[in-house]
């Protein structure tokens, strides 16, 4: 009997508590760099280009990209990573990051743009550098190539043949040119960095610039990426009960 009244004297509430939870993980790219490596003797060899002649950061205009003196720069470049909103000098197009992905399903929750053979629209994309200026070989006309402000994007569309449907775009003097596929692609999230490796591989906006039709999906040198993931905010919390007991009082 004196169990029994005990237990009839406590009377159990309950106290609301947040529990951190999400039905969708959602992590947004940050910080990070992507280095382009190029293959110099396969490039000069295979296409119009006769030389790398300069490479620049995200500060001078493009009438500076033109006009500056060459600068001899390693055939491997790297650049940090722009965040949404980083300020583009006159005449060219800083492009942002604006990527939020499930690091389980990188490519499959990745919002893709909008495939034109040698141009990719919009879609979400990491954003980094830079510009590249290259010679043109003097039998064929002589002049530059400047190429940069990537944003690497992805295209379903793309998919096959090598490539992954990531797509390197360039956007210093037109937006949205395909630079390169980037072909057997290795993607993986360890902890909260984002690690993507694979292949330069000439695309449809080279060959519409005036690269020969042959080219196509040549292998012109090496990209890997790595950027620190953060939760992406929002829909975090769902409700639960903790149960507290109290003494009636008698």
């Amino acid at each position: 009997m004196k169990f029994t009244s005990t237990l009839n004297s406590l009377v159990v509430s309950f106290s609301t508590i947040v529990v951190i939870s999400s039905a969708a993980t959602a992590d947004q790219v940050g910080a990070g760099s992507a280095t382009l490596s190029f293959d110099i003797p396969t490039i000069t060899t295979i296409t119009p280009l006769s030389g790398l002649n300069a490479s620049f950061g995200i500060t001078e205009t493009a009438t500076e990209l033109q006009s500056l003196p060459g600068n001899s720069p390693s055939s491997s470049l790297t650049w940090a990573i722009n965040p949404l909103g980083t300020a583009s000098p006159a005449g060219r197009f800083i492009q942002g990051t604006d990527l939020d992905l499930d690091p389980s399903n990188v490519l499959g929750s990745w919002g893709g743009g909008t495939d034109l053979g040698a141009f990719l629209v919009g879609g979400e994309q990491i954003g980094f550098g830079g510009a590249t200026r290259w010679d043109v070989n003097p039998l064929l006309g002589g002049g530059s190539l400047i190429v940069g402000d990537f944003g690497l994007r992805f295209s379903a569309a793309r998919v096959g043949g090598g490539r992954s449907g990531l797509v390197l775009t360039s956007n210093v003097s037109f937006t949205d040119v395909v630079f390169a596929d980037i072909g057997n692609a290795n993607i993986s999230v360890v902890g909260s960095v984002l690690s993507i490796t694979g292949d330069l591989l000439i695309s449809d906006g080279l060959i519409a610039l005036g690269f020969p039709a042959g080219t196509y999906g040549a292998d012109i040198g090496d990209f890997s990426l790595s950027a620190n993931l953060v939760p992406a905010p929002g829909a975090i919390a769902v409700l639960a009960l903790a149960p507290i007991a109290r003494r009636r009082r008698r």
